[in-house]
């Protein structure tokens, strides 16, 4: 495949690449992170309305407001964006997570597909499907402690496929 020539080691091919699903579904245990963040924001606001009448520097309650939008909103706002920077590949030798974020830049780790890789599947769809170990940094300085497949729609197709590799039939 084009672009990965410098990434792949000899008889290495690309089987499979997919992103993650980026919707976030609403968790009932988040509710009252989300319940304690509207709260917060709304006597932030508040309090900067009333510190703005008193001619005060109301600035200072910015940060209180947007702590408590990040404590109630935050993974529905951060997750969805940090999934549409995030790509996944899979060789007939191994599993690539690449990801390219403003604040941590470009990364690709790689994890080695082995008949000894511990690999679990939740066996949702989407799924996840997690490699036990940590990934190989190949490009940046951060490699994953916990590399997964996370939420891709066809994790059932990619986890046959990943078992094939180790079975060595792929």
């Amino acid at each position: 495949m084009s672009g990965w020539d410098e990434y792949l080691e000899g008889d290495e091919v690309v089987l499979w690449q997919g992103q993650p699903v980026r919707s976030v579904p609403l968790n009932p245990s988040r509710i009252p992170s989300m319940i304690f963040g509207i709260i917060f924001s709304g006597f932030a606001l508040f309090w900067m309305v009333m510190a703005a009448r008193d001619g005060a520097l109301w600035q200072f309650g910015l940060i209180h407001f947007t702590a408590g939008i990040l404590v109630g909103f935050g993974p529905q706002i951060v997750t969805p964006f940090m999934r549409r920077n995030t790509w996944y590949s899979l060789t007939n030798r191994r599993a690539f997570f690449a990801q390219n974020h403003p604040l941590r830049g470009r990364t690709l780790n790689a994890v080695a597909i082995t008949p000894q890789t511990g690999v679990d599947f939740d066996g949702d769809s989407p799924g996840t499907i997690r490699f036990r170990g940590s990934a190989m940094a190949i490009t940046g300085a951060r490699a994953l402690g916990r590399p997964a497949f996370d939420r891709i729609v066809d994790a059932a197709d990619v986890f046959r496929m990943i078992r094939d590799i180790q079975r060595g039939v792929a």
